[in-house]
């Protein structure tokens, strides 16, 4: 057997395994194609318990950011980025749609949408080829249809952050079933009872090639594939027909999780996997779309839609509750950084081989600005780069300049992207 980063275990229904990060092909190929990932998180931040005090590594980590104390040195808080193309559109939509590639959103009701090639997109197109998936992208609500009339946008807009054309969205997955089959198959729904089953020959024949060491990172990518499926099938089993109506004709509304938090950690770590397996090296990920009105009462203390509670007036309890909704989704990027150090690649880790950027296409909800977004990026991207600072840049410095510097990071040989004027990563 002759391995190499794109040797994969074959089942017999053609569904196929890629290999994990193992010595056997390191020694041959040392070549590391750096990951990707973007998160976004809809509806804005408190704007007055994101930002840490202080600058550079000494800085004091805010209340919103609390939950990566401890993972401190893996990421930056990078502060007062923003995208002066989202200005020319009211609401949320037309920052959403730009989030990752800074142009100028066209204002429509949704028969001619236009936007810009997305960060991801580039990065997918370039470096695409190396993987089964040119990229991956993830959601947890459908992409709604019609115009809000608040605002005059189509709510297409507010559904995609990744666009491969300026009139062509990405459909993102949002069943982590069917987003789990596609690591293994372009044939989603196989009825197998385990991926795992289905390679088992394959299987015997690679533990010959394997050393030891070897052998025990095989062993614990069986277990974490099926421990995945097992979390999968539990999750699936009761449906979310309150917030998440799609119509029957399209797809089965079956296996959506009741759970918002299963449902948006299943996703993460289907990432993981699929970075981990080698499968895709870019991934993007929606927490919500555009005014998404999730419901976080699991939260202690958490009443009421995220969106509302985002429009707080300045009321206290209203800000609050708000707070805590962010709080959560840095309690999930946490485990999200945490998992990804785990995966050992060599001497370094998964997290280590991979750029994550989180962040929000608005700074506060209330205000819908476009201005000093909350922006953090982790991991070194395959580099020696050193985390852990509180980066405060000239204000109204463009976010193009981190996307521009993640493209580069990626292999990219571009100047400029959107109205980048300089490199940051």
């Amino acid at each position: 057997m002759n391995l190499t980063r794109r040797s994969v275990l074959r089942g017999l229904s053609g569904l196929s395994v890629s290999l994990p990060w193992l010595e056997a092909v390191a020694e041959k190929e040392n070549k590391v194609i750096p990951n990707t990932a973007f998160l976004f998180m809809p509806n804005g931040v408190h704007p007055h318990k994101w930002t840490p005090k202080g600058e550079g590594m000494n800085y004091q980590t805010s209340e919103i950011l609390a939950p990566l104390a401890k993972l401190k040195n893996e990421f930056d808080v990078l502060t007062h980025l923003g995208h002066k193309g989202a200005k020319k559109g009211d609401g949320h939509y037309a920052k959403t749609a730009n989030f990752l590639s800074g142009t100028v959103v066209h204002k429509t009701s949704g028969k001619n949408i236009l936007s810009g090639v997305s960060a991801d997109q580039i990065i997918a197109k370039k470096i695409g080829n190396n993987s089964p998936l040119s990229s991956l992208e993830l959601g947890i609500e459908p992409t709604r249809t019609g115009v809000d009339t608040n605002v005059g946008f189509t709510q297409v807009y507010g559904g995609h952050i990744s666009w491969s054309s300026p009139t062509t969205p990405v459909p993102k997955e949002i069943y982590p079933r069917l987003a789990f089959d596609r690591l293994f198959s372009n044939n989603a729904n196989t009825g197998l009872k385990s991926i795992l089953d289905d390679i088992k020959y394959d299987v015997k024949k690679l533990d010959g090639y394997l050393g030891t060491e070897d052998k025990v990172r095989m062993d614990e990518f069986y277990t974490s594939v099926r421990a995945l499926e097992k979390r999968i099938e539990k999750a699936s089993k009761n449906k979310d027909t309150k917030t998440v109506k799609i119509p029957t004709e399209l797809r089965p509304v079956k296996g959506i999780p009741a759970s918002t938090q299963a449902h948006m950690t299943l996703m993460l770590d289907i990432i993981i996997l699929a970075f981990k397996m080698k499968r895709t090296h870019v991934a993007s990920f929606m927490f919500g779309n555009s005014v998404s009105g999730k419901n976080f009462s699991f939260l202690d203390g958490v009443e009421g839609g995220f969106h509302k509670l985002s429009h707080h007036a300045n009321n206290k309890s209203k800000m609050e509750m708000y707070a805590k909704i962010n709080t959560y989704h840095m309690v999930l990027f946490a485990n999200f950084l945490q998992k990804m150090r785990a995966v050992k690649e060599g001497n370094r880790s998964l997290l280590d081989n991979s750029l994550i950027m989180i962040g929000s296409g608005l700074r506060d909800g209330n205000k819908h600005d476009p201005v000093n977004l909350p922006i953090l990026i982790a991991g070194k991207g395959g580099k020696n780069i050193k985390r852990g600072q509180h980066r405060v840049f000239a204000k109204e410095t463009p976010l193009c300049n981190l996307l521009l510097g993640m493209m580069q990071n990626s292999g990219i040989e571009i100047p400029k992207f959107g109205d980048s004027n300089g490199v940051i990563v």
